[in-house]
């Protein structure tokens, strides 16, 4: 059974919640829209909002985004650490 944004208890549902602060934090703070279930699920997707993140961080001096930022990179590389879930044959 693959994992959904959607589960109550599953292994990427902090990784949505912080998703959904920094997606908030980049709309008000930069005026930019990030897709928040994409960013929780796609590792690729995540760290290069974190890259942009801290970019506009630093340019725009909001250390708030800077805070969430790491928080998704570090939830990210954990996940992408785990092993993959192994499939039935």
């Amino acid at each position: 059974m693959m994992w959904s944004p959607h589960d109550e208890a599953g292994p990427g549902r902090d990784r949505l919640s912080v998703a959904a602060h920094l997606h908030v934090l980049l709309r008000r703070k930069v005026g930019r829209v990030t897709d928040t279930e994409w960013m929780a699920v796609n590792a690729d997707y995540a760290l290069e909002i974190v890259r942009f993140a801290r970019e506009r961080a630093r340019e725009d001096a909001i250390p708030e985004l800077l805070d969430w930022a790491d928080r998704l990179e570090l939830l990210t590389l954990e996940a992408a650490a785990e092993p993959a879930p192994r499939k039935p044959l």
